[in-house]
């Protein structure tokens, strides 16, 4: 079945006591979504020093229904990060305060995988940007940038996917400093990789999640599929939960594609 979105786009919030619409003044004709999160389950990847996800059973059918208790740290799967994870201060916004308007966006795919294949520390260069623009333009303001290194497809072997030496050093691509910074000039909304996190591995003070973050943007971590996404043209919607003063959580993430 096509999807068939011609519209402008208007997002219903409903509460107890009201409903309360946000225009996004989008317009999308898309003819099909494109799932760009990561699953959730035993086993996973997580970020070393954290604690793995637990699915424990409480109930199943011989009792009339099955359910699960999930326990989970903010950080694990695809997630976002709001710019409270990093950055104190008022106006410092954490995920429940992430404006819907601005969670519905245009995507910029950045793909490096020649890169990545031969370097696991690759970290996006300003130059790697600018040979983007030199073949569609200077990326426009209010757009989400995915780094593609191509790395989501080691998400089922959690040890690849981590890649930590014996001494401990994680080795996965992450943006560089000029390269966020370059792109905070340009305006975007925010940032995403397919790796464990937007920072190259083998870098724990963590810098690119400080120009970004700092500067009241957001953050997405361990997306997926980012070769179905197109250079340019695509919209992700990104269905974050609203963790009241919440630093980080889980997403549903997804693509509509023309």
């Amino acid at each position: 079945m096509n999807l068939v979105i011609n519209l402008i786009l208007t997002f219903l919030l409903f509460s107890a006591n009201a409903v309360i619409a946000e225009p996004l003044d989008i317009e999308i004709n898309a003819s099909k979504a494109v799932d760009l999160t990561q699953p959730l389950y035993k086993g996973m990847p997580f970020w070393p020093g954290t604690e793995p996800i637990q699915i424990d059973r409480l109930a199943d059918y011989d009792q009339g229904y099955r359910m699960h208790k999930f326990t989970m740290w903010e950080n694990i799967g695809t997630h976002v990060d709001s710019p409270s994870h990093f950055a104190a201060g008022k106006g410092m916004r954490t995920i429940d305060q992430l404006s819907v308007n601005q969670l519905i966006v245009p995507i910029v795919v950045i793909n490096v995988q020649d890169k990545t294949a031969t370097d696991d520390d690759y970290q996006l260069s300003i130059e790697d940007i600018q040979n983007w623009e030199s073949k569609h333009g200077q990326i426009k303001k209010g757009r989400l940038v995915l780094m593609n290194t191509g790395w989501y497809r080691k998400f089922s072997d959690p040890k690849a996917y981590v890649n930590q030496d014996e001494a401990g050093v994680l080795h996965f691509p992450g943006y560089s400093v000029a390269a966020a910074q370059l792109l905070l000039e340009r305006g975007i909304a925010g940032i995403g990789i397919d790796t464990l996190s937007l920072d190259p591995g083998n870098d724990l003070s963590f810098p690119v999640h400080n120009v970004i973050l700092g500067a009241n943007k957001f953050q997405i971590e361990n997306m997926n599929n980012l070769d179905a996404l197109p250079m340019t043209g695509a919209i992700a919607v990104i269905g974050v939960l609203p963790i009241r003063e919440g630093s980080q959580a889980q997403a549903r993430i997804f693509a509509l594609i023309k």
